[in-house]
């Protein structure tokens, strides 16, 4: 309970007096945007650099690692897709990214910043093979799903250019990588830009936490309160109980199991409304799911890290 009082609920906290700017104005649009920006380009990937580059990052191969995380997300994702077709009638498009909603979590906003203060520098590494298992498979299988469903020509080509332009152009898969290569050559970062890099990395959880408050308060709300209810109940309690079930089957290190849980008990990301604005599939759903998922991480979220965090 601890833990839930010390670093679970100031989290959220900062998310709702983020949402309470947004919704009073006091931040137009253009504030928020900036924010957002400063954070995804230049905070969160300092953060991860120095983070990483002072982790062990020979662990990060370890193949029970990346099991645990893509066993659990291609089940339900496959699970949620054949169940929407069923429950829904959704088309093929709409299925691929109501499927991805149960799956895909904020891990850059409110993970990374979330499991560094709960558990340290050393929960890091997991988090980061997240991401990437995440921003590299999930959204490729979404999006070659959606492009199908539309007809686009191009085919698997069309799609992997898709994903590898993001990949190679998303800062913290950058930042990510090069603290791997600092970590596993041994270099180091000279004095003065470690510090600088410090100082920026520092500011990366409470602004990204304002920051994704903020952008929550423009918000459009469907009224699909069915559809929306069985994604955030796939999301936030299936998503991290086959993630436990799994990693303790692989029997992972203790932090490791903590930290794939308390990733996947987080809300619905960003991501999932970016890919339906682009696609023009579900974006109103999209939006509701994100938005509700936000709300309800609180209970869910601090279930996890009183069970998972000393």
């Amino acid at each position: 309970m601890q833990a839930v009082i010390t670093i679970a609920l100031p989290f959220f906290a900062l998310i709702f007096t983020g949402y309470a700017a947004g919704q009073s104005r006091l931040l137009p649009a253009s504030a928020i945007s900036g924010l957002s920006t400063f954070v995804f380009y230049f905070a969160l990937p300092a953060l991860l650099l120095v983070s990483i580059a002072d982790s062990p990052v020979d662990r990060i191969a370890d193949p029970r690692l990346l099991l645990a995380w893509l066993g659990p997300s291609l089940l339900l994702f496959v699970a949620t897709y054949l169940l929407a077709g069923r429950l829904f009638h959704s088309s093929r498009s709409e299925r691929a990214l109501q499927a991805l909603s149960s799956v895909f979590s904020n891990v850059g906003f409110v993970g990374l910043p979330l499991v560094i203060v709960a558990l340290g520098s050393e929960a890091i590494l997991p988090a980061v093979v997240v991401v990437l298992i995440d921003t590299i498979i999930m959204i490729g299988i979404a999006t070659a799903l959606i492009e199908s469903d539309q007809g686009r020509t191009g085919g698997l080509l069309q799609v992997a250019r898709t994903v590898a332009s993001g990949v190679v152009r998303n800062p913290i898969i950058l930042a990510s990588a090069f603290g791997v290569l600092l970590g596993a050559t041994g270099w180091r970062l000279p004095g003065p830009v470690d510090a600088y890099l410090g100082l920026l990395g520092a500011a990366a959880a409470p602004a990204a936490l304002f920051a994704l408050g903020a952008s929550l308060a423009g918000r459009r709300l469907g009224q699909e309160l069915g559809q929306t209810s069985v994604l955030i109940a796939l999301k936030l309690l299936v998503h991290p109980l086959l993630v436990w079930a799994v990693a303790i089957l692989l029997d992972l290190p203790p932090l490791w199991v903590a930290v794939l849980v308390i990733q996947a008990s987080l809300p619905v990301a960003a991501n999932v409304y970016v890919l339906a604005q682009r696609y023009q599939v579900a974006v109103t759903q999209a939006s509701t799911v994100i938005f509700m998922s936000t709300v309800v991480a609180v209970v869910t979220v601090s279930i996890v890290v009183s069970l998972f965090v000393p």
